[in-house]
């Protein structure tokens, strides 16, 4: 078994809610309490996990901090806590982008490395401090340390292919494959309004959702009439046993997209000026609550999209063997009561997995 290590930050938070040094939640899925390791007794430690792949990479773990890879002390302190998980790709690569997405989808908020090992040693992660964002990092271990995980790793793993892009991969991809890249190009740009939002971001933070949402269930679609009508109908179809009132909710998004996109919301603030002018007129206080709500729909849907694709791909469900992608089993299961139930029953079990906030 080829594993991965991400370690996450501590910064001045207390300690980790784990007094073992390495707690073991499955086989091949590891928690490590950083704060139990010196700096040089992790290195021995990670490197009986993760063994170096020769001789010349030993400079890839402790320095002074100047180089471009390994870890100092002093930035190593800075870490509370790493997962010790299975790497997805070959013994040529390393699947560090594909394990941080899963992590993304599992997870209520992004996470932020401090650093990551493979077998060419210790690779740094540009540093990232978000105090204002709960779980901070440091909470989120917690989530990372049950069945659940687990089972959601196991079952969404192969999936996390739409997040990098690989040659022997692309060269093959169909018109769904490339759906799936651009819809994780999206959800994973979608990190930059977790860290900062503001009344001039919140505009652009809804169009990019709706783009998403736009990318897995319209774009490619044959049919150019009531777009938006199909894609809510769609999404309902996929979700809405879990979110009773989706439909409303996109339709509320795409109100705001459409507003930002074709100017009205800066048509109605200089309508005010105009109309009183001792009056600045700053653009009105965003609803932030709704934006992280509808992320956090994004996240399930995106989740189900994602497992319910593996399983048409699979053909493990005969049911599904007719359809060549996921927008036309959604589009006949807005009439097929039998194929909407089966559908639901699909993604139930992967959705119910994630933690919610």
């Amino acid at each position: 078994m080829k594993y991965i290590f991400i370690a996450f930050y501590g910064w001045s938070e207390p300690p980790m809610n784990q007094d073992e040094k390495v707690c073991i939640t499955a086989e091949h899925f590891e928690c490590w309490n950083l704060r139990k390791f010196s700096a040089s007794e992790f290195i021995d430690a990670i490197k009986v996990k993760i063994p170096p792949i020769n001789g010349n990479v030993l400079i890839n773990y402790l320095n002074d901090g100047t180089g471009l890879n390994g870890i100092s002390e002093e930035q190593y302190q800075k870490s509370l806590w790493g997962l010790l998980l299975p790497d997805p790709e070959d013994i040529y690569n390393d699947g560090y982008r594909e394990v941080l997405a899963l992590l993304n989808l599992f997870s209520t908020k992004y996470m932020h490395p401090s650093f990551y090992v493979n077998n060419m040693g210790i690779n740094k992660v540009s540093e990232f401090k978000n105090l204002d964002v709960l779980p901070n990092d440091h909470q989120g271990y917690d989530y990372f340390k049950t069945p659940n995980f687990v089972s959601f790793y196991n079952a969404i793993v192969s999936e996390t292919k739409y997040f990098t892009w690989k040659r022997d991969n692309v060269l093959v991809w169909s018109k769904e494959d490339w759906r799936l890249y651009m819809a994780s190009i999206f959800y994973s740009g979608l990190e930059e309004y977790e860290r900062s939002k503001s009344s001039y971001t919140w505009q652009r933070e809804s169009a990019d959702m709706a783009t998403l949402l736009e990318t897995l269930f319209t774009a490619g679609d044959a049919q150019n009439e009531e777009i938006g009508y199909r894609l809510r109908k769609r999404i309902s179809t996929l979700i809405q046993w879990k979110f009773n009132d989706i439909e409303k909710e996109i339709k509320v998004l795409y109100k705001d997209r459409s507003e930002f996109v074709h100017g009205s919301y800066y048509k109605r603030i200089i309508f005010e000026m105009n109309r009183n002018a001792g009056d600045n007129a700053w653009p009105p206080s965003p609803d932030f609550e709704k934006l992280y709500k509808t992320k956090e729909q994004l996240r399930f849907i995106f989740v189900a999209y994602l497992y319910l694709h593996k399983i048409m791909v699979s053909q493990s469900e005969s049911l599904f063997n007719d359809y060549e992608n996921v927008q036309d089993m959604l589009e006949d299961a807005i009439i097929n009561t039998e194929l909407r139930t089966k559908i639901t029953e699909t993604i139930k079990p992967i959705i119910e997995l994630l933690p919610a906030t």
